[in-house]
């Protein structure tokens, strides 16, 4: 979450501007968020999880031909596929995550529906209910969108009609989840292969490798390798709805999205 397009909503622009500035006090990689959910019981769930950026920037190119030509307002985040988020997840997808940025006194509140991308081998796999070639824009400097597509689109737009997918954008999902997993530390990555979150700690120790390269058994190290990478879910948000409050100014700015993917921007009180 470094840069982000002119063509991206400003939303985005601020969120990720407000996170620089929060870096460069902290030295952190990235602000951690904290993400809504309704538990099976119909109650309110919160935890902390790390955000793995906006699809197309950094590491999370859309295809192994992506030379960083295209930016989304998608976030991502990842979690274990034997967790009760995903089991909260597939119940409503309806989220809600917070980021609260302390140095620089700013909250940053992100609504929208959550898209989960399994393994193919994991027995919960299934195919991302989510069309991103809706969100994805050309970067600065690009043309990476058909100019024949781009009129269509305008026009469509222009005269009440659907919004049509951006079928110039070739997207490789599973791409987009390995690059992401393959981004994560050894530590985190060996996480995976554990045995299911929130289940009662087994006596093996065996179970919990805290780094799959230093396993020195290759098979016991491919197995749990396997498990890792069948276990790593990518989470993809779709988000409708955003509230920035900036306590320094004292103010508060609500960003709605619109049926034609433009965003409606009105300032309210905090």
């Amino acid at each position: 979450m470094d840069g982000y397009s002119s063509r991206d909503p400003e939303w985005k622009k601020e969120l990720i501007k407000y996170i620089n500035s929060e870096r460069e006090i902290t030295n952190e990689r990235v602000p951690v968020m904290a993400l809504s959910t309704v538990d099976l019981e119909g109650r309110p769930a919160v935890r902390i999880v790390s955000p793995r950026g906006f699809v197309g920037d950094g590491f999370l190119r859309i295809s192994a031909a992506d030379s960083g030509q295209w930016t989304s307002d998608v976030l991502t985040f990842c979690t274990h596929a034997q967790s009760n988020k995903v089991r909260e997840l597939v119940n409503t997808n309806e989220v809600q995550l917070v980021f609260w940025l302390p140095n620089v006194r700013v909250q940053v509140r992100c609504s929208g529906h959550a898209h989960m991308l399994f393994h193919p081998e994991n027995p919960n796999y299934s195919t991302l209910s989510l069309d991103i070639r809706h969100r994805m824009r050309p970067r600065d400097g690009t043309d990476a969108e058909c100019q024949g597509r781009r009129d269509e689109r305008r026009e469509s737009i222009a005269a009440g009609g659907p919004v049509e997918p951006n079928v110039c954008v070739e997207i490789d999902t599973e791409f987009i989840r390995e690059q992401a997993y393959l981004n994560h530390s050894p530590v985190i990555q060996a996480w995976y292969a554990w045995p299911a979150p929130g289940r009662v700690r087994l006596s093996d120790p065996s179970l919990y490798p805290t780094s799959i390269p230093h396993i020195d058994d290759k098979q016991e190290a491919e197995k749990y390798e396997a498990n890792a990478r069948r276990n790593y879910v990518l989470v993809f948000i779709d988000i409708n709805k955003v509230d920035i409050v900036k306590l320094d100014e004292s103010t508060r700015t609500q960003y709605v999205r619109r049926g034609d993917t433009s965003w409606s921007i009105t300032e309210v009180n905090p």
